[in-house]
Parts: C-alpha cells; sequence; structure tokens
C-alpha cells in the first residue's frame, strides 16, 4: 500500500521512524510531542505549497498525533 505525503497514515509513520531513532526506543508522550513540533516546524516554515495543502498537512499531523498519544495511554496504562 502506498502512503501519500501529507496523509495522517504518512505523519504516523514519520513519527514512529524518528521515534525509532530515539536510544531509548521507548515512544513517550514528550517525545510525540516534540517529533510533532519538529514536523509543524517543518510546514509551517520549510514547506513550500498552496496554503490549503498547508492547512491540510497540519490537520493530518494533528490527527496522527492523538492517534499516536492514544496508542501510548493504552500501552502505559497496561
Amino acid at each position: 500500500m502506498t502512503v501519500l505525503f501529507g496523509s495522517v497514515e504518512y505523519f504516523e509513520k514519520e513519527i514512529l521512524r524518528v521515534a525509532a531513532q530515539n536510544p531509548l526506543n521507548r515512544l513517550t508522550h514528550d517525545h510525540i510531542s516534540m517529533i510533532c513540533s519538529r514536523l509543524k516546524s517543518e510546514l509551517l516554515n520549510d514547506f513550500v505549497c498552496e496554503e490549503r495543502i498547508r492547512v491540510e498537512c497540519l490537520e493530518n499531523l494533528t490527527q496522527a498525533s492523538y492517534k499516536l498519544f492514544k496508542l501510548e495511554m493504552r500501552v502505559t496504562a497496561e
């Protein structure tokens, strides 16, 4: 399955890819927040596109982070 740039699935994979580089290899709320902040900054400052696409990417990034926050909460609760 192809994951399109800017989709929720794309941002989920990107967050998980960056998180896998963490030497502790543990996905925490703070770690997710830090990665999302960096991606958001890149979208706002470095990514050249139409504003409509930028807004859609930011919304998808937010949705991806919420999904991973929920996942992290479930794993922490177990």
